[in-house]
């Protein structure tokens, strides 16, 4: 932990708020005995999935614009207890899990929203079974345009070293497949792991419903009260790109076009064999709940 004031969560990711501040970190320790011992209300007030490059990150920065709101976005804390291999059991990671919730909530003061890593959905039935009251959302985008994007700029989870960590997740040992074959596997996965959220408290927020989406379904889902200056505030944030750092904010320039056109063959044919199947059955699952 560190001494880091909510408000002062402005970065798109939180990391790099850490980074920025360069405070002094302590850690809290927290016997076995107690992980488990942690009410509802230290629960966040939802939770945010998505399966990468799908807006997942203007979602969080536009919540954050929310005043009696705290986001925490892609905590590593929550990496770090959910990456393979894991040391302890179902139990314990679910106890860890309820754990980390308290702190969240001691530090925010308030509700908190927690918005996830793309592989951490992988994970789901974990963070579901630790917040079982919690609402959720679900970023998602056509997976062609989440492959290219992955393509372009591979994140730190598709290289060699990271990637093996994920074979029994994935299904597949991903150090044999080709760098294509490897994102259409992961996507593949992403999208079949979302497809087990429970319906009757998750909301499917898909890429073109952005960003009216999250004033109209994503923050009365959540439970939180808009009023007009505040509805004038989060929705202000949606001409921007949501990775820019505070200061430096670039205006924001649709391209699922140009992100179509950039897809070889091979790479479509990858998308259609491993991912189109599981998107099409996410979104019979879970459009019934989107509002």
């Amino acid at each position: 932990m560190a001494d880091i004031a909510p408000g002062e969560l402005q970065e798109p990711f939180l990391h790099e708020t850490v980074q920025r501040l360069a405070r002094t970190p302590w850690v809290v320790h927290t016997p076995l005995g107690q992980l488990d011992r942690v009410g509802e209300q230290a629960a966040p007030a939802g939770v945010i999935f998505h399966v990468a490059r799908c807006g997942s990150t203007l979602v969080s920065q536009m919540l954050k614009q929310h005043p009696d709101t705290v986001v925490y976005s892609e905590p590593l804390a929550i990496n770090e207890l959910l990456v393979p291999p894991h040391a302890g059991d179902r139990a314990s990671r679910v106890a860890a899990l309820r754990s980390l919730g308290a702190r969240f909530s001691a530090h925010a003061g308030r509700r908190y929203v927690l918005k996830l890593s793309s592989w951490n959905t992988l994970f789901a039935d974990l963070i579901v079974e630790a917040f079982p009251q919690t609402p959720l959302a679900l970023c998602v985008r056509d997976p062609l345009e989440v492959a290219v994007s992955l393509q372009q700029s591979r994140p730190r989870w598709l290289h060699d070293d990271h990637a093996a960590l994920f074979s029994n997740a994935v299904q597949g040992n991903l150090q044999a497949k080709g760098p294509d074959e490897r994102i259409a596997l992961f996507i593949a996965a992403f999208l079949r792991a979302a497809g087990m959220l429970p319906a009757n408290r998750s909301l499917l927020l898909p890429y073109l419903s952005l960003p009216d989406a999250v004033v109209a379904q994503l923050a009365p889902h959540f439970g939180l009260p808009l009023d007009d200056p505040v509805r004038q505030r989060i929705s202000s944030v949606s001409r921007h790109h949501s990775k820019s750092r505070p200061g430096h904010l670039s205006d924001f320039v649709p391209d699922a076009e140009r992100k179509r056109a950039a897809a070889s063959a091979g790479l479509s044919q990858l998308v259609e064999t491993f991912c189109r199947p599981a998107y099409q059955t996410l979104f019979m699952r879970l459009a019934s709940v989107s509002y």
